[in-house]
């Protein structure tokens, strides 16, 4: 009776034994860059952002690769070494890789034009990610602006220099369009000055026109109101084009000058 009794107890432990090994919790994991693939204890497991899965208890290895390193440089992992007893949320930071390359090479970069990076092949890693334009500067070749937003962390940024010398119309054009103002535009006006420049050179030629009609009118039969008329028709014409000129010149100071 006994023996049957000590049998009881070993099965009962061994039943709790048994219950605790099946316990999970769950884990989410995120990253700065989607798609970066977890490794769950050498195990490939998904791509963050991982929600709710489920893991037993216990120690962990977890490893998270940064899906934008460039492949001539060792990938960054983010290594976490847990022991798991909880729900529990983690979250990789990675840095962010830049390469920037110019044909030719030895061109100083800036950043934002003021802070020195360095010379052309240059690599480097950021604890965050850079928002503006950075600035390639090379003796005897143009200088080229080059937007942030468009740079491909998986190929870098590879960048052909223009040597100076033969700058057409659409670089001038270019580089307007990407100037900064310090003040802001106001359209009206802009329309307003346009429609008077417009004005002005139409009703010059009008009046200068009938000028020279009445001009020849005066020569061919000695008409003196021909002659006041040609005077008269030329003032006008004066006016006009004074007029004119003074929207156009009005025009571009608000188009393209900071006050």
């Amino acid at each position: 009776m006994t023996g049957s009794l000590h049998s009881q107890t070993i099965d009962d432990t061994t039943a709790v034994i048994v219950k605790d090994s099946l316990k999970t919790f769950k884990i989410s994991i995120s990253s700065n860059f989607p798609n970066a693939r977890i490794f769950f204890d050498t195990s490939f497991v998904g791509v963050t952002p991982l929600i709710n899965y489920e893991v037993k208890e216990g120690p962990h290895s977890i490893r998270v690769h940064n899906p934008k390193s460039l492949k001539d440089w060792d990938a960054e992992n983010e290594k976490f070494e847990i022991f798991l007893n909880s729900d529990t949320s983690l979250t990789a930071n990675f840095r962010y890789y830049y390469f920037f390359n110019t044909d030719p090479f030895g061109a100083r970069t800036f950043y934002k034009n003021d802070s020195l990076l360095g010379d052309t092949p240059l690599r480097f890693f950021s604890n965050t990610e850079m928002k503006g334009n950075v600035l390639f500067k090379k003796k005897n070749y143009k200088d080229y602006t080059f937007d942030l937003n468009a740079y491909d962390f998986e190929t870098g940024a590879n960048i052909k220099l223009q040597p100076k010398g033969n700058e057409t119309v659409n670089d001038v054009v270019f580089k307007n369009r990407g100037t900064q103002f310090k003040t802001k535009r106001s359209l009206i006006p802009i329309l307003s000055l346009a429609a008077a420049s417009i004005a002005g050179g139409y009703f010059s030629i009008d009046f200068k026109n009938k000028a020279n009609a009445a001009y020849d009118d005066y020569l061919d039969t000695g008409s003196t109101l021909s002659l006041d008329d040609s005077r008269k028709n030329d003032k006008y014409f004066v006016v006009s084009l004074v007029l004119m000129q003074a929207a156009v010149g009005t025009l571009i100071y608000f188009l393209f000058f900071d006050k």
